[in-house]
């Protein structure tokens, strides 16, 4: 059976970042000890929006923002990030748009049909003929099963090349609700693209497995609602302690499938889901504050930005030392509640 490689991973942000302090003063809630402990008492720092933070849920007449406003201010940034994303990678692999045979994209931020897949493979000149995947309604966890149907799919026709790629937007999911759920929503979350180029040649990092464990008994922890104004966040406080709690089986499950011991684990990459879920992480598995620098940085630099966030880190893991042996550990967390995990594989083919 051939081997799947990672050959890149190209990376995509708005034009326009944005320091805690900046949202705070334009937030649509008056200033509170909340609010200045979730902004300004953070580990994020900077986070960047396609859509002006004086917007939120109402535009410049002071009117409530539209579902249809919403979707429209999701696709056109999905666009243009998603694009970014995608030209940035096939340059990094050597590749062109018309060398992809597979194409899998996943948003959780807004709708589109066709899907976003097909409007970026038309926008960016994939060929049309092209295979595809979309996923919606995932979330944050998103990118690792997307990256394990990109992968199967090369193993099923060896020679294919794949794209995988997350992409939300989700400053146009904001809104003026001050729940406390969502305040931390709107203190956390960004935008971002992220895309990967899978194929059976290079000396990337192998795909090896994946694995997944999901919390029946929490399914409700984490979330998005539709409604009339829009998306409306679900974000249980108790989110890190049972990432804690069901990590080690996650990560074990899928070490021991492969005889892997966890100190056997050069590289790790988290989903930066926030501060609290990166302590519950570290804590639990034991973790040095090297191992966890990769997510913490991306969280310092981008904030939250959903689906495409693990993939940042994965890249930011590997341009800072990629190993040249041994294995390497993705996870991300997300609706379920649940945890997506993937190992690789370093070393020459």
């Amino acid at each position: 059976m051939p081997e799947v490689r990672l050959q890149s991973i190209g990376r995509a942000v708005p034009a326009t970042t944005y320091v805690q302090q900046d949202l705070l003063v334009h937030s649509p809630w008056g200033r509170s000890p909340l609010l200045e402990r979730l902004f300004l008492a953070s580990d994020v720092h900077t986070r960047g929006f396609v859509v002006p933070p004086t917007f939120f849920v109402r535009d410049g007449r002071g009117e409530e923002r539209s579902l249809t406003q919403t979707n429209a201010a999701w696709l056109a940034g999905a666009l243009d990030l998603g694009g970014a994303a995608l030209r940035d990678a096939l340059d990094a692999a050597g590749r062109e748009a018309g060398d992809v045979g597979f194409v899998a994209v996943t948003t959780v931020t807004g709708y589109a049909t066709p899907g976003l897949d097909l409007l970026l493979a038309r926008q960016e000149g994939l060929r049309n003929d092209v295979q595809r995947a979309h996923f919606n309604c995932i979330g944050c966890h998103a990118a690792v099963p997307l990256l394990r149907v990109a992968r199967d799919h090369v193993l099923a026709s060896p020679g294919t090349l794949a794209v995988a790629g997350a992409v939300e937007i989700c400053s146009a999911c904001f809104r003026d609700d001050d729940d406390p759920q969502n305040l931390v929503a709107t203190a956390l979350f960004a935008d971002g693209a992220a895309v990967a180029v899978l194929g059976t040649e290079g000396d990337g990092p192998v795909l090896v497995d994946f694995g997944s464990l999901y919390d029946f008994e929490h399914l409700d922890a984490l979330g998005f609602g539709l409604d009339s104004q829009g998306f409306r966040i679900v974000l249980d406080p108790g989110i890190p302690d049972r990432i804690a709690a069901n990590i080690q089986a996650a990560v074990g499950t899928l070490l021991d499938r492969h005889g892997v011991r966890p100190d056997d684990v050069t590289l790790w990459a988290f989903h930066p889901g926030g501060a609290r879920i990166l302590d519950a992480v570290q804590r639990s598995l034991g973790l040095s504050d090297a191992a966890m620098r990769p997510s913490r940085r991306v969280l310092r630099a981008h904030g939250n930005m959903s689906s495409p966030s693990v993939l940042f880190v994965l890249a930011e893991a590997l341009r800072d030392d990629a190993p040249t042996s041994g294995w390497g550990v993705m996870a991300a967390f997300g609706p379920g509640l649940g945890i997506e995990v993937a190992l690789l594989a370093f070393g020459a083919p």
